[in-house]
C-alpha cells in the first residue's frame, strides 16, 4: 500500500475530522481548547516517502511561571513512550512518525496511526504540566 495525502485525508474525515491544508499541502488538525487545556493545539500531518510525520504545537500556550520548556519536555519523555515532546523556537512541540512502507490494513492506519496518536497528543499537552504523584 502506498500512503499519500488524500488516503490519509479520507480515513480522518470518515473519523468526523475534517482537517485543513497547508500551503505546502499538509493536513491541520485543530484541536480546541477546553477546560483540560486551554489553548487550541493545531496538529500538521505530512506525508511523504511512506511516512506518516504528525507535528503538533499549542501557539498561545506558555509554561507556568517557574516551570522550564526543557524539564516539562524532558519529564514528558520519560513519561509516555509517545508522542515525543520537543522545544523548538522556544515553543513545545509534540511530534510523532510512522514509517509505513509495508503492507498495512486501514484498520491499522485508523485505529493505531490516527486516532491513537491524535489522541495522545491532546493527552501529552493536557498532562504536560501535571505533577509525577498523580
Amino acid at each position: 500500500m502506498n500512503i499519500d495525502i488524500e488516503l490519509i485525508r479520507s480515513y480522518l474525515e470518515e473519523l468526523h475530522i475534517t482537517p485543513q491544508t497547508d500551503e505546502d499541502g499538509d493536513l491541520i488538525i485543530m484541536q480546541e481548547a477546553d477546560r483540560d487545556f486551554g489553548h487550541d493545539v493545531y496538529i500538521f500531518v505530512i506525508v511523504r516517502n511512506n511516512y506518516l510525520r504528525f507535528q503538533a504545537g499549542a501557539p498561545d500556550y506558555k509554561p507556568s511561571e517557574g516551570l522550564d520548556p526543557l524539564y516539562l519536555v524532558n519529564r514528558h519523555n520519560c513519561r509516555r513512550m509517545m508522542p515525543v515532546a520537543t522545544v523548538r523556537d522556544g515553543e513545545i512541540r509534540m511530534e510523532y512518525s510512522y514509517l509505513l512502507d509495508e503492507e498495512v490494513s486501514k484498520e491499522y492506519i485508523v485505529e493505531n496511526c490516527l486516532k491513537m496518536t491524535i489522541g495522545n497528543i491532546w493527552r501529552g499537552f493536557v498532562e504536560l504540566e501535571q505533577p509525577d504523584d498523580r
